[in-house]
């Protein structure tokens, strides 16, 4: 999903399949291990912050260069490895007791993006492979993946139109396996006060459904959460 000059998708590893719907949920099996793709279609740095199933995940921020994307599989937690697999609510070794039922945000990605103000001055670009660290206050630490994918100004990406029936149930995030992604610190300025979010929100759907391919391209406020299931 696009969203004036930031955009989010949900890319699958190791050979699997998600699909987007017009409503904003991501169909997706049980198991699937994504990554985030993270775009900047503008000329400025900017600094992206993401909760999944209401968790931060990106510390005190993602920075993102000019004109390029880059793809998250892991929290920035130094001491978290895992990457970002899909379990479907009701899973309580992913969840808890509850399984996830009583997570009102369960699946939801939510991502809010932050423009370094212009300065007026040229300053050095940062580093391939930095993960970023500011001296001005911001709330934490943020950082600049390694390595950094740059994609001169993509075209949008497509959202998958079907009906909001190819729900099967809730989905929320865990993590498995192992990720060498590494951020490392750096420097930005002051931020834009007001931040441009983008939601998703993972949920299963069936094989068929995944595989349907009617699309459209389309923007939508956040998603709503599937009812919890028995």
């Amino acid at each position: 999903m696009r969203r004036g000059d930031f955009g989010v998708e949900i890319i699958p590893s190791s050979g699997g399949n998600v699909r987007e719907l017009d409503s904003g949920h991501v169909l997706a099996r049980p198991g699937t291990v994504y990554r985030l793709r993270l775009r900047n279609f503008g000329p400025l740095y900017a600094v992206v912050a993401v909760d999944v199933d209401g968790r931060r995940i990106t510390s005190g921020g993602l920075v993102l260069r000019p004109w390029s994307f880059t793809d998250l599989e892991r929290p920035l937690d130094d001491g978290e490895t895992g990457r970002f697999t899909v379990a479907a609510e009701g899973d309580e070794k992913v969840f808890g007791p509850d399984g996830g039922r009583d997570n009102d945000a369960l699946g939801l990605i939510h991502a809010s993006f932050q423009r370094e103000l212009p300065s007026g001055r040229t300053r050095p670009d940062l580093p391939e492979g930095f993960s970023i660290q500011r001296s001005m206050p911001y709330g934490g630490a943020l950082r600049y993946p390694s390595p950094t994918s740059i994609d001169a100004i993509m075209a949008p990406g497509r959202v998958r139109s079907e009906p909001f029936a190819d729900i099967e149930r809730a989905a929320g995030t865990g993590l498995t396996g192992h990720s060498d992604q590494e951020f490392v610190p750096a420097t930005l300025g002051p931020l834009e006060d007001e931040a441009t979010v983008i939601q998703l929100r993972l949920v299963i759907g069936s094989e068929a459904a995944i595989d349907a391919m009617p699309a459209a391209i389309v923007e939508n406020p956040a998603p709503a959460r599937p009812a919890a299931m028995p």
